[in-house]
């Protein structure tokens, strides 16, 4: 049975009960912004996507940094402060369980998996066509997040 939520009455009534005051119009969520990962240590995070993946640093503020990656945007904050700011502990992700991938398109598959390699990323899958027209290949970050160049076939 799903838990009751409990219902704002008086002056906040008609709103969430979000603390910002936000009405359930505001909350209708339209543009997907950016994805933070929670990285053991920020400055090996930040020494592979920007020295060996090439990503562009855009700011860094302490255990929190951002790249440029475009319209959204991939940030990193270190795991210690994202405990403090949740207040609880965090574990990392075993390799064996991953939650997600971030997704690379490149020219080429092939010289951009042996690349990083060479350059220190973990080998996961080397370069293989997949049945719905992709050459993709994956290798792990530091912190064993999957990272998938992927190389359109078709």
């Amino acid at each position: 049975m799903p838990a009751t939520l409990p219902q704002p009455t008086g002056r906040r009534a008609g709103r969430t009960g979000c603390p910002c005051g936000a009405r359930e119009a505001d909350l209708k969520l339209a543009t997907f912004d950016y994805t933070v990962l929670v990285v053991e240590d920020l400055d090996r995070a930040l020494a592979f996507y920007v020295d060996v993946l090439g990503l562009e640093l855009n700011h860094r503020s302490g255990p929190y940094a951002q790249l440029r990656t475009g319209a959204t945007r991939l940030a990193f904050y270190q795991r210690d402060a994202m405990a403090e700011t949740l207040g609880m502990e965090l574990q990392p992700c075993p390799e064996n369980a991953p939650a997600f991938e971030l997704g690379f398109f490149v020219a080429n598959v092939d010289n951009a998996y042996a690349e990083l390699v060479v350059s220190g990323a973990r080998a996961v899958t080397p370069p293989c066509d997949r049945p719905w027209g992709q050459r993709t290949a994956y290798v792990r970050d530091p912190d064993g997040n999957l990272i998938e160049l992927v190389e359109p076939t078709r």
